[in-house]
């Protein structure tokens, strides 16, 4: 299925920059939709940019609607994977719970009313139950605990590959290793300029992730992008210890934690903190040996059983921020040819696949229709209608 190298077409529809969980999305909704024109270039491998650093948590745990209507979609979308793929099976349906701190409650108790009004299957459990979920559970500092038993994880990279796979069945096309190097806006069609040669096309998608400030400028538009450098760790609990087979993100420590294979857990930390900048070609990949130990004490403080855990694991990739921590979902407002799926923020696999849908409405019908989108605008940092988040950072 991998194309390499060389154009298939000069001259196309519709090419979509970015081969992750949302490029992969938009092509598939596109030809779904019935247009076949349709090229999908990836710099690299399928799936190898952030997608494939994601924990691919699929909670619907957020605090605004349009984010609250996407998850909802998204999780309708992975959990009836196997009939639109071919019998592909890509989520793991752990259950998830969510713990805030006692500062956070009232917020908390009004976030849950907002999520069950959205039609959310989630309640909030006792600190008793969670002890009886997870066993050995140190419950300090913890204020309000919710479940959501539909929750869990996705596989990114088969998610990704099978989603491509479907979109050339439908008629599309894709490249991969082969990165997008200029885009030409000065005539009445955009020429996507790559190594292996250019594609005249008339519409022009970017969801390149953190190479979309560059991609955007040679789209004439300088998107409100930062990039910053994220960081996991996956170990191995000493024999005895507490048996981990949920997702857990926890406000009161700022962690998150889900059940990996053959025993393994894996970590990483939230914000609020201070954001490390980075340049995508250049970052170092490798978790800091600092993040390892802190991460480790804090996995510890929280279930003592998995203190002195063996680290089996650990890595750092990349998230690409908006000021307000949530997606740019919009045509341009430069050029109406032009589309942005940009700045997830550490949330757009959650989303991906009903962002993805939604784009390709309004690429095809001028509006999306499974989700009003409208509050995602690319204009709204200058208007300051930005998207309000309850919990702050970007957690929801």
């Amino acid at each position: 299925m991998e194309v390499g190298l060389f154009i298939m077409r000069n001259r196309t529809e519709a090419v979509i920059i970015g081969g992750g969980a949302l490029g992969a999305s938009i092509f598939y909704y596109l030809t779904k939709l019935g247009m076949k024109d349709v090229v999908l270039i990836e710099k690299g491998e399928l799936g190898s940019g952030s997608t494939g650093d994601s924990a691919a948590f699929i909670r619907q745990h957020y605090s605004n609607d349009v984010s609250i209507r996407l998850v909802k979609k998204s999780l309708e979308f992975f959990q009836g994977f196997s009939n639109e793929f071919s019998g592909n099976s890509v989520f793991v349906n752990t259950g998830w719970f969510f713990l805030v701190p006692h500062d956070a409650a009232d917020v908390f108790d009004s976030n849950m009313i907002r999520l069950k009004n959205e039609g959310i299957k989630t309640w909030t459990i006792s600190l008793s139950d969670l002890t009886d979920e997870l066993p050995g559970i140190n419950t300090d500092g913890i204020g309000r605990v919710a479940f959501e038993p539909e929750s869990g994880y996705v596989d990114p990279h088969a998610m990704v590959n099978a989603v491509v796979n479907q979109g050339v069945i439908n008629g599309g096309e894709f490249m991969i290793n082969n990165p997008v190097i200029g885009i030409d806006t000065s005539g009445k069609t955009s020429v996507v300029k790559t190594p292996a040669g250019d594609i005249e096309t008339r519409i022009v998608i970017n969801a390149a992730g953190p190479w979309a400030h560059q991609i955007g400028l040679w789209m004439d538009i300088d998107l409100p992008l930062e990039i910053s450098r994220e960081q996991d760790i996956v170990v191995r609990p000493n024999k005895g210890a507490t048996v981990i087979t949920r997702c857990v993100s926890n406000m009161v420590d700022r962690t998150y934690i889900r059940a990996e294979p053959d025993g393994l857990v894996l970590v990483g930390t939230g914000h609020p903190k201070e954001n490390e900048t980075a340049n995508p070609d250049l970052y170092k990949k490798e978790a800091d040996q600092e993040f390892v130990a802190e991460t480790s004490r804090l996995l510890a403080h929280r279930f003592p059983s998995l203190s002195g855990s063996e680290v089996v694991k650990s890595w750092a990739g990349l998230y690409t921020i908006t000021p307000d921590w949530n997606m740019i979902l919009d045509r341009s407002p430069v050029n109406d040819n032009h589309y942005f799926a940009v700045g997830g923020s550490g949330h757009s696999f959650k989303i991906a696949p009903a962002m993805g849908q939604c784009l390709a409405e309004m690429i095809v019908f001028g509006e999306a229709k499974t989700v009003d989108i409208s509050d995602l605008n690319a204009r709204r940092f200058d208007t300051g209608r930005i998207v309000e988040s309850t919990y702050g950072g970007n957690r929801n």
